[in-house]
This record gives structure tokens, sequence and C-alpha cells, in this order.
């Protein structure tokens, strides 16, 4: 029994050596590190104090809010004109703000002419007061537009201001061939550029940040970094940050918490103040609300798609994450990664201290490892809210293998224990779950497959409208009922749910299952959904007191479906032309005043009973190719269409064959139809104007 016993302890022995060298191998060579990410992100979300952010730092939002208003007041699409941000500036001026950084690009010369230099002109003349920074974007290769060598840049600064920023960036930083710059005039006039391309970490999440890079042999700073350097130019050595930096020279962002943990405006309101101020009214948004702010100007309109995978869940704009970067850069407050030297002392130690326990309190080794692993959780856990990130996966996971292979050790000389480790297994284990996991392991994998849908895009007209009118929870009782009315029919027809944008709606049919009559469902669906739309009117003017309209577009094409995102976050999406061209159908609705638009590629071969009309050929925006499109007549159409479809086409043929003067007859007569009303409008359009005529709808919004 003795002689048992001793080599028992000296297998065990072993076990701990080759257990403590693949803990040292895995944190040296970075095994895990996705699920180590993964874990350091649950403890930035624990350990995250919202109320200690700067409340100095503020954001100017470029919202779906400010699209929308000007593109309804002032029929101002998206982009606007660099004209917009004067107001901006001068306002922050006035304000006293610290400083601006636009963290955006000004890379493409301005829509009207005159744009560009308004704004610069109104650069030069607050850059006495208001520093400000615009953004550039480094490239690995060529690009397309806009390329520029490193002198250009060169040309911004002394050489002595060169020196130093090179002094401060050291050989770390990485080097780009070229950089994507703002166009000339707005380039002079900013007081600095700062780089906006960041590098996230392997599974595509943004967790550190680098001082900047090189753009040739010269020096570029990250935006928060140049932002930070000109408002505070005599901090700016950092030395003691130096401590904090990795192996590449990158910082650890410490985050306060999610998104719109910082303040944000909508820039609208901004522009709307100045404008105010400028009348000699009183501002809606009081001008001290920027003294002594540091301001960021971004974006987080979703087509705008400036938005970056942080620790926390959910939607985080770009802009909000250059604005944590200039916190810590105020507060000296990054967050330290435990050095690689002693993260591998730290998780052998765990692991020879798991084992040794395990041996004395063999009787109870359950209960020691749930102790033993629980106190190293608590520890990586607090350290998190002092700012320390130690590496908690591996040593954990060299915990519990060294636990486990110390019992196996034991209970191979026991027979009594080692049935006792079968059944405890079986207690606490679920084979039906892990025997899936390993059985269909793609499920967990990326990947996607080419495969025809009809997808669906939709709508409610004038949601900006409503939301303003409602409060938040009445707000959210409405889309809590629209959505989920529309979604049942959907899912009922079918349908796949993609996702919501707000009050958008994005489905498909034909995927992940196969649906051979998937135009058939998707019109079915699009047309259930008006009619109970309908049904529901009265309930939503009498509880809201709004009318709701829904648009809906559905195209049919072949597109890249299935799982996108990171290793650790993706959904179950589409991408590709198709989906845009739906995406587009839905907005068209609004220059024929219908409900429903339906192209050629769903209309084809498909005869479900319905009445079909065609609407016209267009063209819509980011597309050469046309699109012919329909609308399908279900009973929610009037009358007085149907019983005059064939005047109405006889019209369109006309008005297709030039024929304007028998169309412009026809339609007259079919006054009452809001397709009618539209091509009446633009034959008066296109006499006015005069120019080249032709029948195809070329479409310049979204």
């Amino acid at each position: 029994m003795q002689s048992t016993a001793i080599s028992s302890r000296r297998h065990v022995f072993i076990l701990a050596i080759v257990t403590g060298l693949a803990v040292a191998s895995g944190l040296y060579f970075g095994v895990l590190s996705e699920i180590e990410n993964r874990s350091w992100d649950w403890r930035v979300q624990i350990a995250a104090r919202p109320e200690q952010h700067d409340p100095a730092i503020k954001i100017l939002m470029i919202d779906q809010t400010s699209i929308d208003y000007f593109a309804e007041n002032f029929k101002m699409p998206w982009p606007w004109p660099r004209s917009m941000y004067v107001p901006v500036v001068k306002f922050l001026a006035k304000a006293g703000a610290k400083g601006v950084a636009f963290d955006m690009l000004f890379t493409e010369p301005g829509s009207n002419e005159g744009d560009d230099e308004e704004f610069a002109q109104a650069l030069r003349e607050v850059r006495s007061s208001l520093p400000v920074i615009s953004a550039l974007a480094v490239r690995t290769a060529e690009s397309k537009v806009h390329q520029k060598e490193s002198e250009t840049l060169r040309q911004l600064r002394s050489a002595d201001e060169g020196t130093a920023l090179a002094r401060a960036l050291g050989s770390r930083a990485p080097v780009y061939e070229h950089a994507v710059i703002p166009v000339e005039g707005i380039l002079r006039a900013s007081t600095d550029v700062g780089n906006t391309q960041a590098q996230p970490d392997s599974d595509k999440v943004f967790r550190r940040t680098g001082m900047g890079a090189y753009v040739g042999a010269t020096p570029i700073l990250n935006l928060p970094f140049a932002f930070f350097r000109h408002i505070h130019p005599t901090d700016f050595a950092l030395r003691e940050l130096e401590d904090r930096a990795d192996t590449s020279g990158r910082f650890l962002v410490k985050f306060h918490g999610p998104a719109r943990t910082y303040e944000w405006y909508s820039i609208h309101a901004v522009i709307a103040s100045w404008i105010q101020m400028s009348e000699g009214g009183t501002p809606d948004l009081p001008v001290e609300t920027f003294k002594d702010a540091y301001v960021f100007v971004g974006a987080s309109a979703p087509a705008l798609l400036d938005f970056r995978p942080v620790p926390f869940p959910g939607v985080y704009p770009g802009v909000e994450f250059n604005a944590t970067v200039l916190d810590n850069l105020l507060h000296r407050s990054f967050n330290h990664e435990l050095p690689l030297w002693m993260a591998i002392l730290l998780g052998v130690a765990m692991v020879f201290g798991a084992v040794l326990l395990t041996l004395t309190f063999s009787a109870r080794q359950v209960s020691v490892l749930s102790v033993w692993g629980a106190s190293w959780i608590a520890c990586c856990f607090g350290a998190a809210y002092f700012g320390w990130w130690i590496p908690m996966i591996i040593p954990l996971l060299g915990m519990v293998l060294g636990t486990l292979g110390t019992v196996v050790i034991q209970y191979r000389s026991e027979g009594r224990q080692h049935r006792f480790i079968r059944d405890a297994f079986s207690r606490y284990v679920a084979p039906e779950v892990i025997q899936s996991i390993v059985n269909s392991p793609a499920t967990l994998a990326l990947g996607g497959e080419k495969r025809e849908l009809t997808i669906l895009f939709s709508d409610i007209e004038g949601f900006t409208r409503i939301s303003e009118r409602l409060s938040p929870a009445e707000l959210v009782k409405f889309l809590n009922l629209f959505l989920s009315e529309m979604t049942t029919i959907i899912l009922g027809s079918g349908g796949t749910l993609d996702k919501y944008q707000g009050d958008a709606i994005i489905a498909f049919w034909n995927a992940p299952l196969p649906v051979v009559d998937h135009r058939r469902r998707a019109v079915e669906a699009a047309c259930m959904c008006q009619r109970r739309l309908r049904e529901l009117a009265p309930q939503f003017e009498q509880e809201f007191g709004v009318k709701v309209r829904m648009r809906v577009g559905l195209h049919t094409g072949e597109v890249t479906v299935g799982n996108f995102g990171s290793s650790t976050r993706f959904n179950y999406t589409i991408i590709g032309d198709a989906a845009n061209v739906a995406s587009r159908l839905e907005g068209v609705n609004k220059v024929f005043g219908s409900n429903i638009m339906v192209s050629s590629a769903t209309r084809e071969s498909l005869d479900n009973g319905l009445i079909w009309r065609t609407l016209g050929e267009i063209r819509v925006v980011g597309r050469k190719e046309t699109v012919i499109v329909h609308e399908p007549l279900d009973e929610s159409t009037t009358g007085f269409i149907v019983q005059n479809l064939s005047l109405y086409e006889e019209a369109r043929r006309c008005f297709d064959e030039q024929n304007l003067e028998r169309a412009e007859e026809l339609f007259s007569r079919l006054s009452e139809d809001y397709v009618s009303r539209a091509y009446l409008s633009r034959i008066q359009q296109y006499r006015q104007n005069g120019g080249t005529f032709t029948h195809i709808w070329n479409l310049t919004e979204k």
C-alpha cells in the first residue's frame, strides 16, 4: 500500500510539472486568447463605473434624428455639404470649448462648389481659440482615391515637432505606406490631423489603442492623442504611461460604461442653436453647455456604419471609443496588463497549489477545486476593478486539469473511488448536450453560402415625427405592438427575421430552410402585414394618437447568407447586392406613393390570385442597372384603381413611348390614383426643366 501511495504521489508530482509547463506555454503562446478576451469583457462590464467618466468630454452626434431632420425640413439628404459644419465650429468657439476633433473623413471634395473653402475659412477664423483636429486614415497599400505620400503630411509641422512626435511614438509604432487625408483646404486650415484607423484584437473587438503610426517616415498620432497634444502640450511626454503599454506599444483602454456613457448631443441641435444666436434669439442649447469641453464630432446613424465592437454588448460608435481614449489620457487611467513573466509565475503557482490541496484534502476534492477556482476567479475580477488584467482562463484550466488528473491518479489505485468518479461525472455533466456539440461543431463556426432569397425591407413613414410625439414609455409600447404583429405574420409565412433597425424590419425567405415558393410567401406576407396594420389603425389612433403607414420593398436575388461576425459574436444574416436593392425599393415607395413595391425578379412567374400593376422602370442610387417595379393590388386598393387599370396601363405605355401629351391626358383622368399623380408631376417637371426625356425614373435619394 505504501509503495502504491509513493508511486501515486510521484505520478502526481510529474502531472503538476507537466500541467505547469502547459500553463506556461499556453500563456506564452496566447492559447485560448479569444476565450480569455471574452472573460476580460465580462470583468470590464462588472468593474465599469459610468459615474467616473469625465463630464467635460462631450460628443456631437450625426444621428438618424439629425439626418432625418435636415432631410425632411430642408430637403438636404446625406451626405451634407461641408458648410453644415461651419455653425458647429463657430458655436463651439463661442462657447469656449477646449477643442474639437472630427472623427469623420473629409477626403472627398464637397458636393457644392465653395463648400470646402467655406469650412476651411471657418476653421482658420476659430483656430486661435479652438484647436480643430481633422481625421485621416492610414493605409497599408496604395489607395485608389486621395493617395498621399508622407511628404504632404510632413509639411504640416516643423522638423522639431516631427522629431518630438517620433520620440513619443518610438520604434514600436506600425509603419504604413499611405494615408487617406482631408482635402487640401481643410487639411491646411486644421490645427492638426489624427489617425482614425484602429486595429482590433484577433476577435475583432477593440480593447486597445495605439498612440499613433508612421506614414512613411512621418509620425502621425491617433485622433485622441493628437487632440490631447494640442490641448495639453506640456503633458504630452506621457512617460508615466510607458509601463502600461504592451510589447507592441498599445494601451489597454479603461471603459467606464456602455454606449452613451458620455453625453451625446444631436448635431442638428447645435446648428439650430447657432442660427438662433445669429438671429439675436436665445438658443435652445445653452452656449455654456460646451464651456471648457473636449468635443468630438462623429456618427451613430445606422447607415453610416461607424461602429466598433467593444467589451460592452450592443452598438458602440467609433467616436465614443476615441472619447474614452481621451478620458484615459486626461486622467492617466489606462488599464494595466500583468507582465507575461509574472502571469506565467502566478499561473504555475496556482496549478501547484490546486494539486497540493487536492492531495491534502483527498476526501473533498470537488469542494477544494470549487473553492480554489472560485478564489482565483474572484481575484481576477477584483484586480479588474483596480485596472489590472490578470490572465484567468489558462491558469483556471490548468487548475481544473491538474486537479482532475490528480483525482484520476488517486482513484486508479482505489476501485471504489474510481467508480465514484464515474458516478460524479454522470451526475454533473449532461452527455446529450456535449454530444450535440461534438456531432455538430459547424453550428458554432462562422461561414455562409450563396442562395437565392426573397428579401423584405419595411419602414414606418414619418417615424421620427411619431417618436417625437410619444413619451419613451409610449414609444416602447407602440414599437413592441407594431413589431410583434408584423413579425408574427412574417414568421408564420415561413420567413426568417434578420434584424430590427429601430422601426424597420428586415426579413427573408428560403433560408436557413429551403422554401420552394418563397416569392409567393413573401408577397402574401407583405400584403397581410398591410392588412393587419389597417386593422390596428383604430387602436394606434386611440392609444397613441398617431396614424401609421408602412412602406415595404421586396426583391429576389442571390446573396450570401450565414453566420457573420467574430468567432465569439456573430449573427445569422445576409450580405449582397440583392439586399441593397430591397432596401432601396422600400424608400422608392415615397416617389410613387405606394405601400408595397415588388421587383420583377420577385414578380416573375408569380400567380397567387393578386391583381398587379407595373409602376415603372427605375434606377436606384448606387446601381447602374434598372429595375422594373410592380405593385400588388389586394382588397386594400381602392375600387377606382382596379376598375381603371386598363386606362392606367395605356397611360403608362404612352409615357414610356414619350407620347407625353396623351399620357398627361389619360393620367389626368386618373387623378384619384396616387401613382398617376406621381406621373403627372414627373411630366410637369420635365416641361419646366427641359432636357432629354427618359421614361426611366433616375432616383437620387435612398
